[in-house]
């Protein structure tokens, strides 16, 4: 038993393993056609209508990784990235004003892989192939200006986990025995469905309104399914129960960064 430990110790020594840092940008691969989320123009004797794609995945990601190859040619990689997502907006123009309604997304991802690489002198393609679990918010905000005045709603939506898969293909460029560049193209398939909600910013011509809302006004849940009672009326001491929708994250970006050899 002691000789297998020693084996099993000398043979996990012997292993390759590395530490990377990266960021880059990630483009939105995956869309809703969302209720009451498109554009309109008015026109001097008719209005236009545009839809507009919703979609939380694209914007600038950073993180890194810790890897470790089992052999020359097939490794673990569990990393770690921050999605700072890029906002999207919807503008409703009407005689005297304008509505716009902006939906932004931020997610902390987790992300383990399998990674199968190619050896070479310097150049060393690989292929990477994993799950992601993601945890974060939507952030989403409903202005309204209306003969001069001026309504300002901002909602945050969270709880809840995201999961998805992600794969990329790369290339590490080895500078020497410690350290390699690498740029890869990823795609990620995953999306979010919040369990909660709550108004955080609430006012009207500048003057704050959030302290006169009551809870079923500023605080919302989010569920698989829920019963509503004939003739009873929710009270407005408890949030407002509604359907969960799931919000498109997925996405495909290009990745640079450096990696250091342990």
């Amino acid at each position: 038993m002691c000789a297998s430990c020693f084996l099993w110790i000398c043979t996990l020594h012997g292993q390759e393993k590395y530490i990377s840092f990266g960021a880059g940008y990630s483009f939105k691969a995956s869309s809703i056609n969302a209720v009451n989320f498109y554009n309109t123009s008015m026109g001097n004797n008719s209005i236009t209508y545009e839809q507009i794609n919703l979609s939380l995945g694209s914007g600038l990601n950073a993180g890194g990784a810790l890897g470790m190859y089992f052999n020359k040619n097939i490794g673990l990689d569990f990393g770690i990235n921050y999605l700072l997502g890029t906002k999207t907006t919807a503008t409703d123009e009407f005689v005297g004003g304008k509505t716009e309604l902006t939906y932004s997304g931020n997610l902390l991802r987790l992300n383990p892989s399998l990674v199968f690489r190619a050896e070479s002198n310097k150049y060393k393609p690989y292929a990477r192939f994993g799950v992601i679990v993601g945890k974060g918010s939507i952030n989403a905000q409903y202005k309204e200006v209306d003969a001069g005045d001026v309504l300002l709603l901002k909602l945050k939506l969270n709880g809840g986990l995201s999961f998805g898969f992600s794969s990329a293909v790369g290339m590490d460029y080895v500078l020497n025995e410690k350290i390699s560049l690498f740029g890869e193209i990823n795609a990620v398939n995953m999306s979010y469905a919040p369990s909660k909600g709550k108004v955080t910013e609430a006012n009207f011509n500048g003057v704050d309104d959030l302290p006169n809302m009551t809870t079923s006004e500023k605080e919302f849940e989010y569920l698989n399914s829920y019963t509503e009672k004939f003739n009873s009326t929710p009270p407005d001491s408890e949030p407002t129960k509604a359907l969960k929708v799931k919000y498109p994250f997925g996405s495909i970006g290009l990745n640079m960064g450096v990696k250091i050899s342990l």
